[in-house]
C-alpha cells in the first residue's frame, strides 16, 4: 500500500501545469497586445510624418510659387505698364498671401526644424526684394502720371536724380531694376534657400521614416517571435495534457472493460485517481474471493447461484452487457413424467452446455428452478448475430441424447445494454423478451425493442 501511495505522489500536476500555462498564455498576450500597440502607434507615426512632409513641402512650393508670381507680374507691370499686372502683385502681396500662410503652415508643423529658418531666410529675402519692385512700380507710375498709388508704394521715394528722369527714362529704369543681375541673383538666393528648405524636409523625413520603419520591423519581429511561443506552448500544452491526462484516461477504461485494475500512470491526479481504483478493486476482488464457493454457486449446475447473480449484476458495466434469461421448455412435464431425477440431470446438462458455449469472462446464474441468466460481458457494437449463434448452438447440444442425458431446448430473452437502463431494467427488458419467445412457439430468442410491452414480473 505505501509502495502504491508513493507511486501516486509521483509526475507532473495536471492542475499546476495547467495554471503555469494559463499564466504563461496571459504573459505573452498582454506582450502581444502592447507589442501589437506599439507597431499600431509607429505606424501613426509614420503616416502623420508623411502626411506632414506633403504639407511641408507643399507649403515650400507655395512660397516659391508666390515670389515667382510676384516677380512675373511687377516685371510685366514694368514692360508693358499695364494696371492688372500691379492689382494682380497686391492682390496676392496683401490677400491671398501665399507665403505668409506657407510660414504658417510651417510653424505649426515643424516649429523647431531648420526647414523653418531657411523657410524664413528665403521669405525675409523675398521681402527684401520687394522693396527694389515697390520702386520699380512707383517709377512706372510716375512715368505713366497714374495718381491712384497702392498704399504700399505711397511711402516709396524716390531719389532727386530719379525724379529728374523723363517718363521713358524711368520706364527704361524700372525695366532695368527688374531684369538687371542684381535682382536675378537675389532670386537665385532665394531659390538657393527653398532648396535647401525641402532637402532638410526630405532629409528630416526620411530618418523620421526609417526609424519609424525600425521600431515596426522589431516590433513585427518580436510578434512573429511571440506568436511561434506561444503557437509552440499551445502544442506543448496538448502534447502534454494528451500524454498525461487523455492517453491515460483512454488507457483506464480499456483495463476498466478488461476487468483489471489500472497502471498508474500520467498527471499526479490521474495517478491518485488510479491508485484509489485500484485498492477499491482489490477490495472487490477479495470480497468476491471471501464467498464460498457454496454461497454464490449452484450445487447442481455448478454456475452462480442468486447471490452470485445479485452480486455480480451490481458489478459488471450494463453499457458494454447483454443479459440473457433463458427458460427450460416445459421443464414441469419432465419432472412429471419423467421424474425429478431427470428434471436434475437435464439441469445438469443445461449448466454444462452453458458452460461450454459461453466465454469464462462471461457469468453463468441459476436464479430459479429451470430459470437461468448469462452477463455477456465486454461486448462490441451489434453483437446480436454472435448471440442468435449460441443460442442455435445451445439448443442443437441441449437435442442431443448421445450422451444418455434427456432432452431439452430453452427459450431466450435478451436485453443488450444501452449506457442507461440499470440492472433491474435490463433484467425486465430480458424478461419482456422471453415473454414474447414463449408466446410465439418458444425453442428460440428474442432481443428486447422499444414498443414491447414491459413485464412485470
Amino acid at each position: 500500500m505505501s509502495l502504491r501511495k508513493k507511486g501516486a505522489g509521483r509526475g507532473v500536476s495536471l492542475r499546476r501545469f495547467s495554471i503555469l500555462m494559463l499564466f504563461v498564455s496571459l504573459v505573452i498576450m498582454v506582450i502581444l497586445l502592447v507589442t501589437t500597440f506599439r507597431t499600431v502607434n509607429a505606424f501613426h507615426s509614420l503616416s502623420a510624418a508623411t502626411s506632414d512632409y506633403i504639407e511641408q513641402a507643399a507649403a515650400a512650393d507655395n512660397l516659391m510659387d508666390a515670389s515667382d508670381y510676384l516677380t512675373e507680374e511687377v516685371q510685366r507691370y514694368t514692360v508693358m505698364g499695364e494696371r492688372p499686372h500691379l492689382e494682380n502683385y497686391f492682390r496676392e502681396a496683401e490677400e491671398d498671401r501665399r507665403r505668409e500662410q506657407a510660414l504658417a503652415v510651417m510653424f505649426r508643423n515643424a516649429p523647431n526644424s531648420p526647414a523653418l529658418t531657411q523657410l524664413q531666410t528665403a521669405m525675409q529675402e523675398s521681402v527684401d526684394l520687394m522693396n527694389r519692385e515697390y520702386y520699380a512700380m512707383r517709377l512706372v507710375l510716375e512715368a505713366s502720371g497714374d495718381q491712384d498709388i497702392p498704399e504700399a508704394i505711397r511711402a516709396v521715394e524716390l531719389t532727386e536724380e530719379d525724379r529728374a528722369l523723363s517718363p521713358e527714362e524711368k520706364n527704361a529704369k524700372a525695366r532695368l531694376l527688374m531684369h538687371d543681375s542684381d535682382y536675378y541673383a537675389q532670386k537665385s538666393r532665394i531659390r538657393a534657400d527653398m532648396q535647401e528648405c525641402v532637402d532638410t524636409l526630405t532629409e528630416n523625413t526620411h530618418q523620421v521614416r526609417q526609424n519609424m520603419e525600425n521600431r515596426m520591423g522589431r516590433c513585427l519581429t518580436w510578434m512573429i517571435i511571440l506568436i511561434v511561443v506561444q503557437s509552440v506552448c499551445v502544442f506543448k500544452f496538448l502534447l502534454l495534457t494528451n500524454r498525461l491526462g487523455v492517453r491515460p484516461l483512454l488507457n483506464a477504461v480499456n483495463h476498466i472493460r478488461r476487468d483489471e485494475q489500472l497502471p498508474v500512470t500520467g498527471a499526479q491526479e490521474f495517478r491518485y485517481l488510479a491508485d484509489t481504483y485500484n485498492k477499491m478493486y482489490h477490495t472487490y476482488k477479495k470480497n468476491i474471493e471471501s464467498l464460498s464457493f457454496k454461497a454464490s454457486h449452484d450445487g447442481l449446475t455448478g454456475v452462480y447461484n442468486r447471490a452470485g447473480y445479485e452480486l455480480i449484476r451490481e458489478s459488471v458495466d450494463l453499457a458494454t452487457t447483454a443479459l440473457l434469461i433463458l427458460d427450460v421448455n416445459f421443464f414441469k412435464e419432465i419432472n412429471d413424467t419423467s421424474g425429478h431425477e431427470t428434471g436434475d440431470e437435464a439441469l445438469k446438462k443445461v449448466g454444462r452446455v452453458l458452460t461450454d458455449n459461453f466465454r469464462s469472462v462471461d457469468y453463468i446464474c441459476r436464479i430459479g428452478g429451470d430459470e437461468f441468466t448469462v452477463f455477456m460481458v465486454n461486448l462490441k457494437d451489434k453483437p446480436e448475430e454472435l448471440i442468435r449463434r449460441k443460442v442455435e448452438q445451445i439448443n442443437e447440444a441441449l437435442a442431443d441424447t448421445s450422451d444418455g442425458s434427456p432432452a431439452v431446448s430453452m427459450s431466450v430473452g435478451i436485453a443488450v445494454g444501452d449506457g442507461e437502463a440499470d440492472s433491474q431494467e435490463l433484467f425486465r427488458r430480458a424478461d419482456t423478451a422471453l415473454y414474447y419467445v414463449k408466446e410465439n412457439g418458444r425453442n428460440g430468442c428474442c432481443f428486447y425493442e422499444k414498443g414491447m410491452k414491459i413485464k412485470d414480473r
